[in-house]
């Protein structure tokens, strides 16, 4: 005769608990008092029961897992597969032509590495999905069904859909608002206070009169970041420029833009702005780079700031002047408002974290 495997009822028969409770003991023991924890092992082991993923999930009509859905941050040309052979002792040849340095790690990388840490420490496994503008990556459905709450970042799920969704799962939507009709928890930076600091540092401290923008104001947390320097310029009775000198997010486009621009307005080579004050720091380095090409000196003839704090700054020359948002930590507290919300008890929490201004070279300090 064949041995009926156990199931979870019968080790929560065995050890007069929930099932619930056989659940936590995988994945969260540290919740269950020692004494509860001691009989469920003892169960466990008298009836050889193995977890199974699949079962639990349907007992339960959960997964045991959490979502990310991000967007991209590759650069065009990441697209490209190096060559390699299938030959064992073969060295392929590669050629790069017009290939830009991996920047690593950008904003999303920083986010997803928080969330990752903090999941290994409540022992939550993760589904990790993301898609870019031409439609390329995992398709949301894919990342959602697999998943009891989903960790949202911006420019990724538009609002009807955040609506559909936040009816499903619970949902923590990281550096942007939360929209009308969503219910849903959000962790964000102070994005105006950090823009008010490094604009009134180049106007205060260095003495800046003539400002111009660069990058996106799109989206809520770009939006925020413009209207900052919009509000120290007013406020000192400078003049506030009508529209950025570019609106792109990467570095490779931010290069090409700023080049495209100084051709076209070669005026502009000799009436430069006191400051260039950059939406991020792929921006920044994008424009720094455009600046160096046309033998431009940052800080010297201009200086340029930027906005995030990836590690990248630190090692441009010269080294970026930016204000420093706590990427990692952004992703452990939305894993933690995420399980709040996923225990069906706690109501949406609304987090914001503060930023640091990080001054180096690109602005004129030491």
């Amino acid at each position: 005769m064949t041995k009926v495997r156990p199931s979870v009822y019968d080790v929560a028969a065995a050890a007069e608990v929930s099932t619930a409770s056989i659940s936590r003991y995988f994945r969260s023991p540290d919740k269950l008092s020692e004494q509860i924890r001691t009989r469920i092992e003892q169960a466990v082991l008298e009836l050889g029961y193995l977890p199974s993923g699949l079962a639990r999930g349907l007992a339960e009509r959960r997964t045991g897992s959490i979502g990310l859905y991000s967007f991209s941050g590759h650069e065009p040309d990441e697209w490209e597969r190096s060559e390699a052979s299938g030959r064992t002792g073969e060295v392929a040849r590669v050629v790069e032509h017009g290939t830009w340095p991996r920047l690593y790690p950008l904003f999303a990388d920083e986010v997803l590495r928080g969330v990752e840490l903090e999941c290994t420490l409540r022992r939550l496994p993760l589904a990790v999905g993301w898609q870019d503008a031409e439609g390329r990556g995992v398709a949301l459905d894919d990342i959602a069904r697999r998943s009891d709450g989903l960790i949202v970042l911006p420019a990724t799920i538009d609002e009807a859909h955040l609506r559909l969704l936040s009816r499903r799962m619970p949902l923590v939507l990281v550096s942007q608002p939360v929209p009308d009709g969503v219910v849903a928890s959000s962790v964000r930076v102070d994005d105006l206070s950090g823009m008010r600091a490094i604009t009134a540092h180049l106007a205060d401290e260095h003495g800046a009169r003539n400002f111009a923008f660069a990058g996106s104001t799109a989206g809520p947390e770009h939006e925020a970041r413009f209207a900052g320097f919009e509000q120290v310029l007013r406020e000192r009775g400078l003049t506030v420029p009508g529209a950025p000198l570019i609106n792109t997010g990467s570095r490779s486009g931010s290069f090409t833009a700023m080049g495209d621009v100084l051709a076209e307005r070669p005026a502009l080579l000799s009436s430069l702005p006191d400051a260039i004050v950059c939406s991020s720091d792929q921006t920044a380095l994008g424009v720094q780079e455009a600046l160096a090409e046309r033998g431009l000196d940052v800080p010297g003839d201009v200086a340029v700031t930027g906005f995030d704090g990836i590690d990248a700054g630190r090692l441009t020359v010269p080294s970026l002047t930016t204000v420093r948002q706590p990427m990692d930590e952004l992703g452990r507290e939305a894993v933690g408002l995420l399980s709040e919300a996923l225990t069906g008890d706690a109501q949406p929490r609304h987090v914001v974290l503060s930023v640091s201004l990080v001054t180096r070279r690109s602005c004129g300090c030491v």
